[in-house]
């Protein structure tokens, strides 16, 4: 059973539109007779017209201020459009000459759309339909993959979903895809004082309840703080869509792009989860939709469970098509948003820069929070520390300071304890519990079995190999990794700041070892695949300012939990500027602010990234986008910290690569300051993102210390290939980051990993 779609009223009303910002995404359109040429355009809204799905699409028409819009027809296949009907006035004040029109029964594949006025043909569109549970161009669904339905751990009962108003879903009614009935529920909040304060409830009938909140949207406007949800399945996965709602007799009125929720303000917040884990199973939960400031305000607000990493594979492939297909049904049924912002922490931050990186106009905006770059250079650090350093660590009699310098950790323990037993992302057994023991890989004795490495969930992306240190009966190939660690110098900087001797050093880089594609500790230095790096920097695996990123506005929000031991270190915020500064020259898109744990800037800054892409959006300017981009930002969002007592500090973000060990330098890193990870005490660039590096022969000069002859001689054993030249880029990283690629089954920039 497919998702249902709800298919608005044929009416005409209040409604809000916009087109992606320029330059973000294709429009495509054609024209017919002469008399007509120009004067007509169309184009799918919000999504592009390669990727329709759910057998219908929204359509802008644009005429000349000389078209009669009253003379326009829309027609597929000889049926005519379901509803063609102007917008209302722009919610920014632009002028404009349109029609919005819904057109339905699309069939999978091709399909043309036509466009005339009084008879004569004026524009012409080629859209691509396809299902509703996909997939359009993250590559093959994932197998075996357990719906809600059958992730029953052995003695807990049925995995189940929570609605939000303490109503929970099971399995039950879930159909073929992963599918369930669409259905409508509505809450309130409440008003009432102590524990009954700001609560959500069940509303059951139209009557507003005595305790119902009130709330005040972005625009002025005060309503009764009542919010419809919507769930429903897209692309095999739970999502949900919360916006303010004006009560009706039925509470079942319907809404749609001619008649959207009043209340709504016609922004739209896409919410993401955090986590990384393989996927294979469709989800419990969802980035979280029910958020009292963003829906008090007038924001809808959206999300499904494959937009949490930790149920969604860490598959931002994945995600982005999630995100771009929930989005095209929020357009269909209730209007398309002014623009889409992203919202997460964590691995929700990982989604959020991933797509707008690799896929850019899905997400207008992004705010994340507790950064990290991505997933895959995130895993040079985690990794490395998890299994090799670790181990090596933790079996040797050197005291706590002497470990936390090996890495530049703010504490030990940061790599000892707080990882804790089930960060093995890339190795095979890092399995969610909900995935059944019996369906697991094991090498000796269910070698077919699912592995739970990210890398096996995006073998569409990376490709496989056969790996002949691990041969498993029957002989089976393997998710591509590219995780390298052959000629890194671990505490190289440590030992150039005398914080260890030379003995440390060679000891430590003799034993450490590293590991095999089933990520089991070995002696000999884990080797990456080529192929694989080479397909995390060119597909936006590994986000860059190549891409999209270059021109989306980012306000990273860094709660500091440097001195916690927590990994969720302020440092990757700097990794993430540094590689927009490399490749663009500036970071002037990139917002950072720093604060507490205890300190939220979200409902400001929420505000602010309204207003930054509302400015951008009102620049018609010739400029460049980047630029563009740049010059909206408004004038009270800068970088800086918030102190825990006084005045918020306006101050450029500074990471100071020669003070590793003190880097206080400034007001905020004063009050902050942010340490690194292994790869950059190893002599690593800021950037942390080459994979595999190039190796150099060892040279004596390149160290301030003397090594004696034996010395030396067990240096060359234990680099006999040489040790790694961070000057040069990683290797497979001189390729440029493309965008919009497709792993099937699109054949848009269809991707094929090299062999």
């Amino acid at each position: 059973m497919n998702a249902s779609r709800l298919t608005p009223v044929r009416t005409s009303g209040t409604s809000a539109h916009a087109l992606l910002a320029a330059g973000l995404t294709a429009i495509l359109g054609g024209c017919g007779g002469e008399a007509m040429d120009g004067a007509v355009t169309v184009t799918t809204v919000p999504t592009q017209p390669a990727y329709v799905s759910g057998g219908q699409t929204l359509l802008r028409i644009d005429a000349d201020e000389s078209i009669d819009l009253t003379e326009v027809t829309v027609t597929v296949a000889g049926r005519d459009a379901d509803v063609l009907a102007p917008p209302p006035p722009d919610r920014l004040g632009r002028s404009e000459h349109a029609l919005l029109a819904l057109v339905s029964g699309l069939a999978d594949g091709d399909n043309v759309i036509e466009v005339a006025v009084d008879g004569r043909p004026a524009a012409s569109l080629s859209v691509t339909n396809y299902p509703i549970q996909g997939p359009i161009f993250s590559g093959a669904h994932l197998e075996p993959y357990f719906c809600l339905g059958e992730l029953a751990p052995d003695d807990d009962g049925p995995a189940r979903f929570a609605i939000g108003n303490g109503e929970l879903l099971d399995g039950a009614g879930f159909g073929e895809h992963c599918s369930m009935p669409t259905r409508y529920d509505f809450l309130y909040r409440t008003a009432g004082s102590g524990g009954e304060q700001g609560q959500w409830r069940a509303l059951e009938t139209p009557a507003l309840p005595a305790d119902v909140a009130m709330t005040t949207t972005s625009g002025g406007t005060e309503v009764p703080f009542v919010v419809r949800v919507e769930t429903g399945t897209i692309n095999r996965a739970i999502y949900q869509i919360a916006v303010l709602y004006q009560l009706t007799p039925t509470m079942e009125a319907d809404v749609s792009p001619w008649s959207p929720p009043a209340a709504w303000n016609g922004r739209l917040v896409y919410t993401y989860g955090g986590g990384c884990e393989a996927g294979f199973f469709q989800g419990t939960s969802t980035g979280g939709v029910l958020r009292p400031d963003m829906l008090g305000a007038g924001y809808a607000v959206a999300s499904s469970t494959l937009n949490v990493n930790a149920q969604g594979g860490c598959n931002d492939p994945l995600s982005a098509e999630t995100t771009l297909m929930v989005k095209e049904h929020f357009a269909e049924a209730y209007g398309v948003p002014l623009h889409t912002i992203g919202s997460g922490g964590s691995g929700g931050a990982m989604q959020q820069l991933l797509i707008a990186g690799a896929y850019p106009g899905i997400l207008n905006g992004i705010m994340p929070s507790l950064t990290f770059p991505d997933a895959v250079t995130y895993f040079i650090d985690t990794e490395e520390c998890r299994l090799p350093l670790r181990r090596y660590l933790n079996g040797s009699s050197l005291d706590e300071e002497t470990k936390r310098v090996v890495g530049g950790w703010a504490r030990w323990f940061t790599c000892d304890e707080s990882l804790g037993p089930r960060t093995n992302r890339i190795g095979p057994d890092d399995c969610p519990d909900v995935i059944p023991q019996t369906a697991r890989y094991r090498a000796t004795h269910n070698p077919t079995g699912v592995r739970c490495s990210i890398y096996d969930a995006m073998r569409s992306v990376f490709g496989t190999k056969r790996y002949d240190e691990i041969s498993p009966t029957p002989v089976v190939d393997f998710g591509r990794s590219p995780h390298d660690n052959v000629g890194v110098q671990y505490g190289l900087l440590a030992l150039k700041e005398g914080k260890i001797s030379k003995s440390v050093f060679l000891d430590l880089n003799e034993n450490v070892g590293g590991w095999d594609i089933d990520f089991q500790w070995r002696p000999e230095r884990a080797v990456g695949d080529p192929a694989a790096a080479r397909t995390a920097y060119e597909t936006g695996r590994v986000t860059s300012g190549q891409g999209g990123l270059a021109v989306t506005p980012v306000i990273d929000e860094r709660s500091y939990l440097d001195d916690t031991g927590n990994f969720h270190t302020s440092y990757y915020s700097f990794v993430m500027r540094e590689r927009l500064i490399r490749d663009n020259g500036h970071a002037n898109n990139y917002v950072l602010q720093r604060h507490g744990s205890g300190t939220s800037l979200a409902a400001s800054n929420l505000a602010h990234m309204d207003e930054w892409l509302s400015s951008l959006a009102l620049d018609g300017s010739d400029a460049p986008l980047a630029e563009k981009v740049v010059r909206a930002k408004p004038a009270g969002l800068v970088d800086g910290c918030v102190p825990s007592e006084g005045d918020a500090i306006a101050e450029t973000p500074h990471f100071d690569e020669e003070r590793l060990y003190d880097n206080t330098a400034g007001q905020c890193n004063a009050l902050f300051p942010p340490h690194t990870g292994p790869h950059m005490i190893a002599g690593g660039p800021l950037t942390n993102d080459v994979l595999i590096c190039q190796l150099k022969p060892l040279d004596r000069g390149d160290y301030e210390v003397s090594f004696s002859d034996a010395e030396w001689a067990r240096l060359e054993r234990i680099f006999p290939t040489g040790v790694c030249d961070w000057s040069k880029p990683g290797v497979g990283q001189d390729v440029r980051q493309r965008t919009w690629l497709s792993f099937g089954p699109s054949p848009v920039n269809r991707y094929t990993p090299p062999a």
